[in-house]
């Protein structure tokens, strides 16, 4: 998906990607500042600083919610098995790198390959496509100028 506008620029590109490594933080300050100062934020970075942030919140809100539904499952009699196994399938680790001392469990994995599919298309100055985010993202994005 391409909204009709010009080239980005590299600035653009960075603050996008920095906007996903901090789940969205450093876009919200950018946003801020461009209000301050009466300036007018492209559709490429405004649709990714906002895709970062449903992201994060998103990802908080699964990692929230399976909390608590392992949590009152782990106190049911003969069924807190099923708990602990979902548990320790979640944080086993599947991926480890040793030279950087470095693993990875499954969720962490599946993001971290989300955040590489979505950065792989800011450098490359596009928006790719992401199943049901972008729709909702389009939806909400398609009156911004």
């Amino acid at each position: 998906m391409q909204h009709n506008s010009t080239k980005v620029l590299p600035i653009e590109k960075i603050i996008s990607i920095l906007s996903y490594l901090t789940m969205g933080i450093v876009g919200l300050f950018f946003i801020i500042i461009a209000f301050l100062k009466k300036q007018k934020v492209k559709f490429f970075l405004m649709y990714n600083i906002a895709q970062s942030m449903v992201i994060s919140i998103f990802l908080a809100l699964i990692k929230l919610g399976l909390g608590i539904i392992l949590e009152i499952i782990a106190k049911i009699p003969y069924v807190d098995y099923i708990a602990a196994i979902i548990y320790y399938i979640l944080n086993f680790k599947v991926l480890r790198i040793y030279l950087l001392n470095i693993t990875f469990t499954i969720p962490e994995l599946l993001v971290t390959l989300l955040i590489g599919y979505i950065v792989t298309g800011i450098i490359l100055g596009r928006i790719f496509y992401i199943p049901f985010l972008s729709d909702v993202m389009s939806k909400t994005m398609k009156n911004y100028n």
